[in-house]
């Protein structure tokens, strides 16, 4: 039998503050308190486990954009961890071991959530992906909820300076091809991927095209850097392609001596996703303890010691 794909976990940081706003004025940003934190967490540790055999759940499920939170627990004071469901549905698939799942389904994925009060009064998150699954958005919507209005999410990103002493191993590009007419005889296009590599660890040429061509342009907009792989692409002769057939580019790269893949497209635009160091999966998810501890260390080593005088 072949042997599974193990999906990469990665956890997305975000924070969440109070805007005061007044007309003609910027708005102030007001922080949490103490009491505004712990009133919600006791909410989050209230919260039920989501029934799926219940019909008022299962029809509010289908009607809303929000990602359900269970399972909470509290870390400390200041801490809270838990799991949230992403909804997913809209469209009938088949599925190998119970044929096909309906368009009037729901499908849920369970994905591991933390938050915490720093001193300065922001409400710091962490929402957890499995491969290019997850769904911060939905998190935020349910979790704003359970605030003093109004919230607004700010996310972490990483700029170009931060991927600088990366050592490039290997790009992927996902591409999808398009007729130049729409009367064309290839009416849906071509959709492909492809992966090259650097020759060895000495690879002094694909190392610098990639750093200066590709990392560099990290945080410009998309269509300067899917200008970037295009023309990094036909400058080797790989293969020819507009600007607009580049769908996503991503390198894989040992960072401080660490592997780790780095989405070169949605880099500038959406959260960084940073690489969550666990070994063990039940049924191809992170095992939860193990989550916790590492979403805990990412926290404290990659956003609070930056963006917290402490």
């Amino acid at each position: 039998m072949a042997k599974r794909k193990q999906e990469e976990a990665t956890c997305s940081f975000h924070y969440l503050v109070r805007e005061k706003r007044v007309e003609g004025k910027d708005p102030e940003i007001v922080p949490f308190t103490d009491e505004q934190f712990k009133e919600f967490c006791d909410i989050l540790l209230a919260q039920p486990k989501i029934d799926l055999s219940d019909d008022e759940t299962c029809k509010r499920l289908k009607t809303t954009n929000l990602a359900p939170v269970e399972m909470c627990e509290k870390v400390d004071d200041r801490t809270v961890f838990g799991r949230f469901r992403s909804l997913y549905s809209g469209h009938a698939y088949d599925n190998t071991d119970v044929g096909e799942i309906p368009d009037s389904s729901v499908s849920l994925r369970p994905f591991f959530f933390l938050a915490y009060l720093s001193e300065s009064g922001r409400i710091y998150v962490g929402s957890q992906y499995l491969g290019q699954f997850g769904g911060y958005m939905g998190l935020f919507q349910t979790l704003r909820l359970l605030l003093p209005e109004p919230v607004v999410s700010i996310s972490f990103r990483h700029d170009a300076t931060s991927y600088k002493d990366a050592k490039p191993k290997e790009v992927r590009v996902n591409f999808s091809r398009k007729p130049n007419e729409i009367t064309g005889s290839n009416k849906f296009g071509q959709r492909g991927a492809m992966t090259f590599k650097s020759n060895s660890n000495s690879d002094i040429e694909f190392n610098d095209t990639v750093t200066t061509k590709l990392l560099a342009k990290i945080g410009q907009p998309n269509a300067v850097i899917k200008k970037a792989v295009a023309d990094m692409l036909s400058g080797n002769e790989i293969l020819a392609l507009r600007d607009e057939d580049i769908e996503d580019c991503t390198v894989i790269a040992t960072v401080n001596g660490k592997k780790q893949t780095i989405n070169i497209i949605e880099a500038g635009h959406f959260a960084t996703r940073f690489p969550l160091e666990i070994a063990e999966y039940i049924k191809g998810h992170p095992d939860r303890v193990k989550s916790k501890a590492a979403m805990m260390k990412l926290l404290k080593d990659q956003i609070i010691s930056r963006t917290e005088h402490v």
